[in-house]
């Protein structure tokens, strides 16, 4: 486990249900997080403890790392472990820039581990049935995508590395925003063709509200608010297609057809990142979550952060 901090700690508690997996190392700087860590969760405690991967890699030489680190770290981090021989899973966001998401990939190509980024939204039922219909051309071709996603992060993570450039890489947008690019690019299959942006970093290094208007390389159209310094937690997706519409409202599904009827969704209950990714290795399953999710968010990104700089200008989302 690279980096312990709460996500880390979250994520333990999902290991310890997947029978296969054993975690043999924590690797942290901070001592603190090391032990917050060791009294939580249980399945941690009297592990070797390391303040550099580096030294965790030659010494233990696991069969996989799982990162959580801030995210400008990600890229050695990642590049560190499959150079290593290890499978890699690494947190939101996959990496900060659209060169860096190609380097990993490559190198993942090169020496052939599982590369996963850790997207659990893949996993929850609700867009896995959009995605299924969207897939086998029941809802129809994908005409419209909108987004609203807010909450308080300008002040709940005021003071973190979060808002350090250096260290974050970015703001809201590639943060909880970017868990939100993921999966209304991974349920519809759509490809951003050109984006429109305005941010408003709150005085801070980062953004903290972002609107984007975005065109897909289908034709399809999307509005994507994601809003740091709002009131709380609250979200909408909603995809519109030729022949139904589907409204994700604070994780509640409503269908709609032409007719105005609104349909039953069968959803039934999903997996986890962790356990995808620990059965991915073993070749039971595929990985759910590539490192492409990754590069597909940080194309939009960067691509958005561009458009931002340049008073909303209009972008083409590159390769």
């Amino acid at each position: 486990m690279v980096g312990c901090g709460g996500f880390q700690r979250y994520r333990v508690g999902n290991l310890d249900q997947v029978r296969e997996a054993e975690i043999v190392a924590l690797v942290d700087p901070d001592p603190k997080q090391i032990e917050q860590m060791q009294e939580q969760r249980a399945s941690t405690r009297g592990l070797p403890t390391f303040a550099e991967l580096d030294e965790m890699l030659t010494t233990i030489k696991p069969d996989a790392i799982m990162i959580a680190t801030p995210h400008t770290q990600h890229v050695g981090q990642i590049l560190a472990g499959l150079n290593a021989g290890c499978h890699v899973c690494c947190e939101k966001p996959l990496v900060t820039t659209v060169e860096d998401a190609h380097k990993v990939i490559k190198k993942r190509d090169e020496v052939g581990k599982i590369g996963m980024v850790s997207y659990q939204r893949h996993f929850q039922a609700e867009f896995r049935y959009i995605k299924k219909l969207i897939d086998d051309g029941t809802a129809g071709a994908v005409q419209y995508i909108q987004v609203l996603q807010t909450q308080e992060w300008l002040r709940a993570v005021k003071g973190t590395w979060r808002q350090i450039h250096s260290l974050s890489g970015g703001g809201q947008l590639n943060d909880s925003g970017s868990h939100v690019l993921d999966i209304v690019l991974w349920v519809t299959g759509q490809s951003p063709k050109v984006v429109s942006a305005f941010t408003d970093n709150k005085g801070t290094e980062v953004d903290i509200n972002s609107s984007l208007s975005v065109v897909f390389q289908s034709g399809a159209m999307g509005s994507i608010a994601i809003v740091g310094d709002g009131m709380g937690w609250h979200e909408d997706i909603t995809f519109m297609c030729e022949n139904m519409g589907f409204f994700v409202r604070d994780g509640k599904l409503t269908i709609v057809d032409r007719d105005r009827n609104k349909l039953a969704a069968s959803l039934t209950g999903g997996t986890t990142p962790d356990q995808n990714f620990i059965h991915s290795i073993l070749g039971k399953v595929a990985c759910e979550s590539p490192f492409e999710c990754g590069l597909e968010v940080i194309r939009l990104t960067e691509a958005a952060w561009k458009s931002a700089d340049l008073g909303g200008n209009a972008v083409p989302v590159l390769s």
